[in-house]
């Protein structure tokens, strides 16, 4: 790996973050869909099944290095979905 000066790096950092908040408000955005689809239908905001087809696929596509940090990001990126769809239901 290029080891590039400490700038450079944080540029292509601060480029991800922006992708990841795009990305992350989209989700949101898809959360509150799913809310309205399970308040219509008397649906829980948990799905246990999901959230582990989710998570193993996480586990399944993560480097060994970085599989439990991954596991974290997407564990605390549902609760806080979860969060959100409670308020709207």
């Amino acid at each position: 790996m290029e080891i590039l000066d400490l700038e450079e790096i944080r540029k292509e950092i601060n480029v991800i973050n922006n992708q990841m908040l795009l990305n992350f408000i989209k989700r949101m955005e898809l959360s509150a869909k799913v809310a309205q689809y399970k308040k219509a239908n008397g649906l829980p905001t948990l799905d246990r099944k999901r959230e582990e087809a989710i998570l193993q696929n996480v586990a399944d596509n993560t480097p060994d290095e970085y599989r439990q940090y991954a596991l974290e990001f997407f564990r605390k990126m549902m609760d806080l979905s979860k969060e959100y769809q409670e308020t709207l239901k």
